[in-house]
């Protein structure tokens, strides 16, 4: 009986460890479960934030089109900032820029991005660069234009005095000054340096576009190694005129007032000269102050 009731024991401590063996075996198999779905979980997010990244890096050209600002050739100079600030604002990818742009293009414009080589085509920079410069819109054109532009007759004073102000400000942005007052003092600097010299200098300058006047001065010299001695700048027009070559010795020459720029003793002046000379004591002409027969009488 003993035994049996041994036996008994054993059997349900056996059970009972199999029960608890199975329990942890349930919760393993749960613990893995729940790992595995986390994963899935996971791995599920992260193909959902590809996608979404990927597809907001592409860029539906086709569908925006329709959002660039129509092209207008007398406003040229106001569309494109018009046009980078609605692609800055609507993120749109830069190097799609040029394709939304040949989109409305016409004209010059036109003809201009037509023209362009296509590696050029699709750099926004060089696109815009050509297209103001063939509607005149570079800084020499806006430098023109404020200088010469006059009063119309029925214009106001305040309306011209606010065209003259929007010229300037257009050429000191096209100069990218940038409100900083040392830019602007070189810009005049450099444009009143360029009326002061001939016109292959200034030509020259105008092509290699230098920025301040001392590189203005230094470029050229460096490019062309050549002297402008005995040439005499006209600072108010430009142009120069050639002198005679400039004496080689260091003594100034000592003029007078009442020093003739002949030679008196010279027979020309004997002959031609004298005769239109008037003496200031006696009034009489054909002599010198030496000759003067009333002089000579007063100082005896």
């Amino acid at each position: 009986m003993k035994e049996r009731l041994e036996m008994e024991k054993k059997e349900k401590e056996d059970e009972f460890k199999l029960k608890e063996l199975e329990m942890k075996l349930k919760e393993l198999e749960m613990k893995e479960r729940l790992e595995m779905e986390k994963l899935e979980i996971e791995m599920v997010r992260e193909e959902s934030n590809t996608k979404v990244q990927q597809k907001s890096e592409y860029f539906d050209a086709a569908k925006n089109i329709r959002l660039v600002p129509r092209f207008c050739e007398k406003i040229v100079d106001k569309y494109f900032p018009q046009f980078e600030k609605i692609a800055h604002n609507l993120n749109w990818p830069k190097p799609y820029w040029t394709t939304m742009l040949q989109s409305v293009f016409e004209g010059k414009a036109d003809e201009i991005y037509s023209a362009l080589p296509s590696e050029k085509s699709s750099e926004f920079d060089t696109v815009k660069q050509e297209v103001l410069k063939a509607y005149e819109l570079v800084p020499e054109a806006y430098r023109q234009k404020f200088r010469s532009y006059k009063k119309f007759d029925l214009q106001t004073y305040v309306e011209f005095a606010w065209e003259k102000e929007d010229l300037f400000d257009k050429w000191l942005i096209s100069k990218k000054t940038d409100n900083n007052f040392d830019n602007l003092r070189q810009l005049m600097l450099l444009e009143e340096f360029k009326q002061c010299v001939n016109l292959d200098l200034k030509t020259h300058l105008d092509d290699k576009t230098v920025g301040t006047i001392h590189d203005a001065a230094d470029n050229y010299t460096l490019s062309h190694k050549r002297s402008f001695k005995g040439q005499n700048f006209n600072t108010s027009s430009g142009n120069y005129k050639n002198q005679s070559p400039e004496r080689t010795d260091s003594k100034p020459v000592a003029q007078n007032k009442s020093q003739s720029n002949y030679n008196m003793s010279s027979p020309k002046f004997d002959t031609f000269e004298k005769k239109s000379l008037i003496f200031a004591y006696c009034k009489k002409n054909g002599h010198l102050m030496a000759d003067c027969f009333r002089l000579q009488k007063k100082n005896e």
